[in-house]
């Protein structure tokens, strides 16, 4: 059993001895509460951390503690609490390889323990998660399905897509503000996320991920509808609005902290964000990286948006700067654009305000 005593090995709230630990424990900390980690297990996984080097392997023992719990529940016959730890078990495994890029074996460890905690556990949702694989060229897009219960087959379904270092199954938060508004919800690993990570390189061109999945849901055996809406977040907001200038099918599109070109404030952006795109986009080196991030850009492209588009951004984010959000929603033809004042990247602050709005919006707009 493995015991995690973090009162004894140091005080989380007395902060971070790295600068990088810095950077992801101001950028983050709010982002791990909402995904679900319990707040003791966040505070006491962070005393223990005292470089950035041991960020994965402290955060993949607080993991391994639940999945201690998971396989004592399964072995009693408590499913409903071994599917809970499993999850947890699955959010740990996440942030410990998440924007970590020091050791890529660590990292592709964390992230394959991550996948197969999640699909134990999955089941347990309501409604289900099914797991699903939806052809894309030579390879596969990993994605969860979710359908409410009561739900006709051709009612609308969200495509939600991650950004940069996310993976679907964090998508199980949002997802459920969705859900519960009679959507039906298809989170997914793009090319150089999650699943995807080591098969394809992160794509500028995202309408093609967007047009396979659609695709896929209209041709489905089971599911089907020809209502479609997007929601990104972060990069995925950019990924997002790709989706929603080239392809006819999205009726509306949800952008949040979506930046208009990732290269914009490239020489401000945090170390980890930049290493971690530099990794993701198979960049030789941070040279590199920043010429294939102005390859990410909506320049020419947000005029083509002219289905309803709602921008959400944070007016404090250090990520991506509210400019990029004003651009986008000004070149849209067709565009809202929600500021939260003392709004943080992803507005980690503002979770249940944010996607209550979101939902509902989207709710409203493809409504049959």
């Amino acid at each position: 059993m493995i015991e995690l005593q973090a009162g004894q090995l140091g005080d989380a709230q007395a902060g971070p001895r790295d600068g990088k630990i810095l950077e992801a424990v101001t950028a983050w900390r709010p982002r791990f509460a909402i995904g679900g980690i319990d707040y003791g297990q966040i505070e006491g996984t962070l005393a223990r951390i005292e470089d950035w080097t041991s960020w994965c392997e402290e955060w993949g023992r607080t993991a391994r503690h639940y999945e201690e719990l998971a396989e004592d529940a399964e072995v009693d016959g408590r499913m409903e609490t071994a599917a809970s730890a499993w999850r947890q078990a699955f959010r740990c495994w996440h942030f410990g390889k998440f924007v970590f890029t020091e050791s890529e074996d660590a990292a592709r460890t964390a992230n394959d323990r991550a996948v197969a905690c999640y699909k134990r556990g999955a089941w347990a949702l309501r409604p289900p998660a099914q797991k699903v694989s939806i052809p894309y060229g030579d390879a596969l897009i990993p994605g969860y399905l979710r359908i409410p219960e009561q739900l006709l087959s051709h009612a609308p379904l969200v495509l939600m897509i991650v950004g940069l270092d996310s993976v679907k199954e964090e998508m199980e938060v949002p997802g459920e503000y969705f859900l519960s508004r009679g959507m039906a919800v298809l989170a997914i690993d793009g090319p150089g996320q999650g699943e995807m990570e080591e098969c394809a390189n992160l794509e500028p061109h995202f309408e093609s991920v967007v047009e396979a999945c659609l695709d896929w849901v209209q041709k489905s055996d089971g599911f089907r509808t020809t209502r479609f809406g997007l929601y990104g977040r972060s990069l995925g907001g950019y990924f997002a609005c790709r989706g929603a200038a080239f392809d006819d099918r999205v009726g509306a599109t949800v952008s949040v902290s979506g930046p208009y070109c990732f290269a914009d404030g490239w020489d401000t952006r945090g170390q980890l964000s930049r290493s971690a795109f530099q990794r993701r986009s198979g960049a030789a080196d941070g040279e590199d990286a920043k010429e294939r991030a102005a390859l990410f850009t909506l320049e020419g492209v947000a005029p083509r948006i002219r289905r309803p588009l709602l921008v959400i951004h944070g007016a404090r984010d250090r990520i991506i700067r509210q400019s990029a959000a004003e651009r986008i929603a000004s070149e849209a033809c067709d565009a809202e654009l929600k500021v939260y004042a003392d709004g943080l990247h992803g507005l980690t602050n503002y979770p249940f305000e944010a996607l209550s709005y979101a939902a509902d919006w989207m709710a409203q707009h493809l409504r049959g």
